[in-house]
């Protein structure tokens, strides 16, 4: 194995004992996520975690595929998404009812998602016009629980997830049980899964792939696959935009450029603000009909 970059997913396999899986260490992209957002630490880690997961996912598919994940309920916290563009680039939001309620440090993601609390996983590839959708209710106490409960329902496959994440890093580490390997080691995935339970939370937010993955695994003949980047969401979306902006309407728009000079939006979801000069804002309605003067 050879180190690698942070903000990668690096898929892996166990050849002995039939066992894939994936790490991943986000450094650069996850502060970018976190800049100019002020979450608690309970919100901060649980969005982390999910990120790591999402970044996990999409090392398993040999297919671009855009990649939402969402955990809802009725709770403080309504509503976390991590969205996974085809070319993986990341953008990651988490929204809260009441931002006056103190949040404990320690709180769990079940806690705060409240009554209903569920994931759904969405999953487009270019070549099918109809997306993979699936919605499961929360299953045990912790987001690890959750998602190795979901995992098993999808994949039926026993499979085994590490999650951390701080205000520098988000990582994470998963291993999954294949169809051949207890023909291969029957003692395989019992001594695998104990190894990794060895591993503490510094070690997986602060050791590269190679580092950690030699470490675990050292008697074991581990065949790394080529690592895959995770990148920040740079892009600017000018339909998307226009598509919003015709949406609030010319009149308000006329008023926002009036009033302040210049019309702003902000997308919740990327942390982008987009700042638009009245040419810039008005393009929207080229095709437009011209309006009425308005009676003062």
């Amino acid at each position: 194995m050879t180190p690698e970059s942070t903000d990668c997913v690096t898929p892996f396999l166990l050849e002995n004992t039939d066992i894939r899986g994936a790490h991943v260490r986000l450094t650069q992209v996850w502060q970018r996520v976190l800049a100019h957002r002020r979450y608690p630490p309970a919100i901060r880690r649980a969005l982390g975690q999910l990120t790591a997961f999402a970044a996990l996912l999409s090392a398993r598919l040999k297919t671009p595929t855009r990649i939402t994940l969402q955990a809802q309920g009725k709770g403080l916290v309504p509503l976390v998404v991590v969205d996974l563009s085809l070319e993986r680039e990341l953008r990651a939001v988490a929204q809260r009812r009441d931002e006056a309620i103190p949040i404990a440090d320690d709180a769990e993601l079940r806690e705060l998602l409240g009554e209903a609390a569920q994931l759904a996983l969405i999953m487009e590839l270019p070549a099918t016009h109809t997306p993979y959708i699936s919605i499961v209710p929360w299953e045990g106490t912790t987001l690890n629980d959750a998602l190795e409960a979901f995992l098993a329902q999808s994949d039926q496959q026993p499979t085994r997830l590490w999650l951390s994440a701080d205000d520098q890093t988000a990582a994470g580490l998963m291993i999954q049980k294949l169809p051949t390997a207890d023909e291969k080691d029957p003692d395989g995935w019992r001594r695998t899964v104990l190894l990794a339970e060895t591993l503490r939370e510094t070690e997986l937010v602060q050791l590269d792939a190679s580092t950690l993955l030699t470490r675990l695994f050292a008697e074991e003949t581990i065949r790394a696959f080529p690592s895959v980047p995770i990148l920040p969401y740079d892009r600017v979306e000018p339909e998307r935009i226009q598509r919003l902006l015709r949406l609030i309407g010319r009149d308000e728009v006329e008023a926002m450029l009036a009033e302040q000079g210049v019309v702003e939006i902000h997308d919740e979801l990327s942390g982008h603000t987009y700042r638009l000069e009245r040419n810039e804002a008005l393009a929207a309605f080229a095709n437009d009909l011209p309006s009425s003067p308005r009676i003062h």
